[in-house]
């Protein structure tokens, strides 16, 4: 009798750290102009874009996109080689969550014998933030990188953990661009 108590609160917990783990991975992609020599580039200057749905978070994507561009050896700049341009997108998609306890049927006399257990389906809206860096050409107006990130959104979460998503969001996205830290071209 308590080994099927057991069993569930095993397979709750399997299912939760599993569900915890997809949660928080950071989807990210890139393409940019194979043509152009990303380290001739030392100057940006942010471009109003589409802003988050918040202030706050808008300033910190902007402050993250900003330490990512200077730790590749770029500067702001009036003047600059390149536009930034970002946009921040909230939007739902369904999760589909399915549970099964209980034991199987088993062969018998009669073909497959009886079973007994509960099966259940539950759809949930899961908030969705993805996000699009451009970086454009300033001299030929051509969009020469975009970056693009997306992952579930925390409710409520607080600024520090806002922060700290958003800065690591950013940072993956950024391991997209074609010059690394210090201003090298990746090889």
């Amino acid at each position: 009798m308590t080994r099927q108590p057991m069993a569930t609160v095993l397979a709750i917990a399997l299912a939760a750290l599993v569900a915890g783990t997809a949660v928080f991975a950071v989807t990210v992609k890139s393409d940019y102009d194979k043509n152009i020599d990303f380290t001739k580039y030392k100057s940006f200057a942010m471009k109003k874009g589409t802003e988050a749905p918040t202030p706050f978070a808008e300033e910190r994507i902007q402050t993250a996109v900003k330490n990512e561009l200077k730790a590749r050896g770029l500067s702001e700049s009036e003047t600059p080689d390149v536009f930034v341009y970002t946009h921040a997108k909230v939007s739902t998609e369904k999760r589909v969550d399915v549970t099964s306890f209980g034991y199987g049927g088993y062969p018998g006399w009669g073909g497959w014998g009886g079973s007994f257990g509960t099966s259940s389906a539950m759809v949930t809206d899961v908030p969705m933030g993805t996000l699009i860096v451009d970086i454009v050409d300033a001299k030929s107006d051509q969009l020469v990188w975009r970056g693009i990130g997306s992952d579930t959104l925390l409710t409520n979460p607080t600024p520090e953990k806002s922060e700290k998503r958003i800065n690591k969001g950013i940072a993956k996205l950024f391991t997209k661009y074609p010059v690394v830290p210090g201003g090298e071209k990746k090889k």
